[in-house]
């Protein structure tokens, strides 16, 4: 009895893991110093950014999912800041690349 109540959870519990999906981030940072880690969560692909240098930085994320038309962010950072970047998909998801460019942000003409 216990072995097949142990497998009934098992069996259970087995779909929750093809919710899963990889997110791959590539990040290109040219003159400043941003981190990026990502993670997920039903059908939503984040990516949490952090700047560690000393200079404002002007970022854009591309997520791509398939066939779907990558939506790009712009992102703005401030020294020390972190932010969170969210993208939700449609469709079903096997795996999110995220490409992140970063450069310094030219500071405003006044």
């Amino acid at each position: 009895m216990r072995k097949s109540l142990a497998g009934l959870l098992i069996g259970l519990l087995f779909p929750l893991t093809a919710w899963a999906f990889p997110v791959d981030v590539e990040i290109q940072s040219k003159g400043v110093s941003v981190i990026a880690s990502s993670s997920y969560l039903s059908n939503i692909a984040t990516v949490t950014l952090a700047n560690e240098g000393i200079e404002r930085a002007l970022c854009r994320a591309t997520f791509v999912n398939g066939p779907e038309r990558p939506p790009e962010s712009r992102i703005r950072l401030d020294p020390g800041e972190h932010t969170v970047v969210t993208q939700a998909f449609s469709r079903h998801i096997n795996r999110v690349r995220v490409a992140i460019s970063c450069e310094p942000d030219a500071p405003a003409e006044t």
